[in-house]
């Protein structure tokens, strides 16, 4: 080890003293050495193992299984998902490759060309389907009990002790159930089986099946499979509708729902796009014909829900009252998603309509990515389907009946995701103000003392969609409460529990960053694991318990010798009305008698990211290497940047200029040598700034906006949809329409100053890229070369957004970044291809 750090310092050491290409390959040998923990944590359902991916090179290349009485550890392949069977094996793939391991006796078994696979945890064994459409079961030592051919789909369960098959055998279509040793035909059918599923907490098992000699319709098979398989359903419904269910109280009824899209002809010759079209290019979403019954699987009762062809019907967790609503009704594409307007409440038992009226979607706030983002539903129903909540205007939320009936309005804005007690009598609220408690029968909205100021998830909630999404039951299994507790301006987490009726610290406040999705536990709630690091911690997984005991459980052997010598510095400042944060790297090997170039970049808020571990391999930001640019001998800045009333470049160029002057009172910072950098919104925020400021030496701008009006009046093919949307209500938060204040947009566009930009930039974009339109950056250079300025762009043929699926043209790009902060921040010119540019411009 010693041996190998002294090779990697003498080849840093030697970095200035030869060719370029030289250094490029001692730089990728030098990220090479570099791991990290990454993904989702997975845990076994006994709690008794932990499995989590490790990333070399930014690549997932295999996964540690981690015992979590013991700490007995094992290593296997894998790029994906974890799949524990019971504490006895798991099962990890890569690619088309699966692999099985014991963690009994540490052995393990690879399969190849694999299509599924799946554990079967009552009996302790695993299923491989592969390319060949064989089916073959293992037991957990590795040993082939049973090999079926023909097979085109499994089903299965973890709480099951057999698996389902569609096989195909001498002309007909098979269901066959099957444990690894006895195996039954339980259908079959002349037609095709088209779709297979388990439903009702696989109680049932439905399938669609095409009819003989039948062109207008298909048949819903339902069986009951918890004793003897029975049919208990068979339901025509139209051909090639799509089939969904939704469970009601737990599955004492299921909404049963039959949907057939538009099978519209398309004109080679030409394409008819209306202005009061909802589906602006998107007809293959239209759904021509709707079914809906209502099913009890218990007595196989099966009821019409009988309502006008082009209303949609949700369920709202009651068998007598569902959601109806016209979709898209009044939709023009200025939210992201269409709103549900015009809705109201079908009462099944009198065929009778209650409105609602328009509901409008709550946005909260989004740890990950700092700004708001919308709720997964418009409306959120209680478990025991007697109360439902949402909004009408988007700001507060309103408690309705099942009925329909308004119960009460809660007359407080902030209230984020709700989610019902376990004993129905009170809902809680997550919000940026703590946890909020409102008492459904008292009408009494309180707050719950946890987490005054800060932001609260409940993460031990349960949330089931519909099948469209727009109503959602969310509910607690338990009256115990986790609650995870954020400080946006510290950027510090922690965790409280609510148990036998008091609250009690599991976290204490910590600078180590655990992600939402990165804090797991065990079934009762007893033992707890996060994944922890920091800017100078590579990520490890820690065990918190009720009894205040934790301690660092595995740290995946990953050692970064220099990561404690990384230092960092936060800043505040103000702009825009609000309190902002800036984050300084230094370089590493600082020496205070010395001046360091600075590079400088821009998103949108980035205090959130100061505990992320700094490895030189991680893909965000993209194109910017903060590790790299620190060991090369620059400050790295990240200034947080929010959004006024003038608009997003003015708000944006008066967060960075105030950002600077808090921190070039840092003697150490080169105020000549400065560069900025921004991708996608930040590189239009750099587009903006380059044309309104003369603090900076260099720019370098990827994917990013240049002409506002043309954007705004766009078609973006990635959302699917016209671009204003993300103007007036997204990300850019001009809040009105063009129309109605020209000047915001002409004010905020950077195309039209171009001939004000009085340093060298670099521009990239991928030609492939479907989220800002490449030609946004063909814009910006053509306007920069027409007025002589100094400009380089790279344009990749098969690139996208951010060429995070193209790691040739990343490569390039990134060499290509790190030579032009050398260049012009530390006067390094033996560049050729900036050279071609710089050098006949000042010839």
């Amino acid at each position: 080890m010693i041996k190998n750090i002294s090779i990697l310092l003498f080849l840093l050491s030697t970095y200035f003293l030869v060719p370029s290409q030289i250094r490029e390959d001692t730089i990728l040998n030098w990220k090479k050495q570099f791991a990290t923990l990454g993904g989702v944590p997975y845990i076994s359902n006994e709690g008794s193992w932990i499995g989590i991916n490790k990333y070399n090179a930014a690549l997932r290349d295999s996964s540690y299984i981690v015992n979590t009485q013991n700490n007995q550890v094992h290593k296997i392949f894998g790029t994906g998902p974890l799949v524990f069977m019971n504490g006895t094996g798991v099962l990890s793939r890569k690619d088309n490759k699966v692999q099985f391991l014991n963690l009994i006796t540490g052995s393990t078994y690879r399969y190849d060309k694999v299509l599924k696979f799946c554990p079967l945890d009552k009996l302790n064994r695993y299923a491989i389907l592969t390319t060949d459409k064989h089916i073959r079961i293992y037991s957990s030592f590795g040993q082939q009990l049973l090999d079926i051919s023909n097979v085109e789909d499994i089903a299965f369960s973890e709480s099951l002790k057999s698996m389902f098959l569609k096989r195909n055998n001498s002309g007909r279509t098979e269901i066959l159930e099957t444990s690894g040793e006895v195996t039954k035909v339980i259908h079959f059918t002349e037609g095709a089986i088209k779709k297979m599923e388990l439903i009702l907490s696989a109680k049932l098992i439905s399938f669609t099946e095409t009819t003989v000699n039948n062109d207008q319709s298909d048949r819903l098979v339902v069986m009951d499979i918890q004793s003897t398989p029975k049919n208990i359903l068979n339901l025509d419904i139209p051909k090639n509708s799509s089939v969904k269910f939704s469970e009601i109280l737990d599955g004492k009824a299921l909404l049963i729902s039959a949907r057939k899209n538009l099978d519209e002809h398309k004109d080679s010759m030409v394409e008819l796009w209306y202005g009061n079209d909802p589906y602006i290019n998107e007809h293959d979403r239209i759904v021509s014909t709707r079914k809906f019954w209502l099913f009890n699987p218990a007595n196989a009762d099966l009821q019409k829900i009988t309502v006008p062809e082009n209303i949609e019907v949700n369920s709202i967790n009651s068998s007598r009252y569902f959601l109806t609503y016209t979709p898209r009704a009044k939709y023009n594409y200025v939210t992201s998603n269409p709103e549900l307007n015009g809705t109201q409440i079908f009462d099944l038992k009198k065929n009778t309509y209650i409105n609602i009226g328009d509901l409008k979607v709550i946005k909260q706030y989004s740890r990950r990515s700092s700004r708001t983002k919308d709720l997964i539903s418009e409306i959120f129903a209680s478990p025991d389907g007697r109360w439902f909540i949402a909004s009408l205007d988007g700001l507060k939320w309103t408690l309705f009946k099942a009925n329909g009936q308004k119960e009460s309005l809660l007359d407080a804005q902030g209230l984020g995701q709700p989610t019902f007690s376990q004993n129905r009598k009170n809902i809680y609220f997550e919000s940026s103000n703590g946890l909020w408690i409102y008492d459904i029968y008292h009408h009494n909205l309180r707050h719950s003392s946890i987490g005054i100021g800060k932001v609260t998830k409940i993460k031990n909630c349960t949330i089931k969609p519909s099948d469209q999404y727009k109503t959602s039951i969310s509910s607690l299994k338990t009256e115990e409460i986790l609650v995870e507790i954020y400080d946006t301006d510290e950027n510090i987490v922690s965790y409280q529990l609510f148990r036998d009726g008091k609250w009690q610290e599991l976290i204490p406040p910590t600078k180590n960053r655990i992600d939402s999705n990165n804090m797991i536990f065990n079934t009762d709630m007893t033992t707890f694991y996060t994944v922890e690091e920091n800017y100078n911690l590579p990520p490890a997984i820690y065990t918190y318990n009720i009894k205040h005991q934790n301690h660092l459980l595995f740290d995946g052997n990953i050692k970064d010798v220099h990561a404690k010598k990384l230092k960092q510095e936060i800043y505040t400042y103000s702009a825009v009305g609000r309190r902002l944060n800036g984050i300084l790297y230094y370089p590493l090997n600082f020496d205070p008698r010395k001046k360091y170039p600075m590079v400088v970049h821009i998103y949108e808020m980035q205090r959130e990211t100061s505990n992320e571990y700094l490895s030189p391999n991680n893909l965000m930001p993209v194109g910017f290497q903060i590790r790299t640019l620190m060991e090369r001998g620059y400050f790295v800045y990240l200034p947080d940047i929010a959004f006024g009333e003038r608009g997003t470049g003015l708000s944006a160029l008066e967060c960075v200029n105030n950002a600077l002057d808090q921190v070039l009172v840092n003697p150490n910072i080169d105020k000549q040598k400065i560069g900025l950098i921004g991708h996608s919104h930040g590189g239009y925020e750099t587009n903006f700034i380059a044309t309104n400021s003369s603090r900076f030496t260099t720019y370098i701008s990827g994917a990013g906006n240049s002409d506002l009006i043309r954007s705004y009046y766009s078609y973006n093919t990635q959302f699917v949809k016209p671009f204003y949307f993300q103007f007036e209500t997204g990300q850019y938060d001009m809040r009105v329409p063009i129309v109605e204040n020209k000047n915001l947009y002409l004010q905020n566009s950077p195309i039209l100053n171009v001939e004000k930009v009085n340093a060298p930039i670099l521009l990239w974009a991928g030609k492939k890229d479907t989220n800002i339109q490449w030609d946004q950056v063909m814009e910006f250079y053509i306007g920069l070369r027409r007025y002589n300025k100094n400009v380089i762009a790279l344009f990749y043929p098969n690139g996208g957004h951010d060429l995070v699926f193209e790691p040739k043209e990343a490569e390039d790009r990134n060499r290509r970044i790190l030579q032009w902060w050398d260049y012009f921040l530390k006067d390094r010119k033996d560049v050729a291809w900036i050279n071609k540019q710089i050098r006949k411009d000042t010839e």
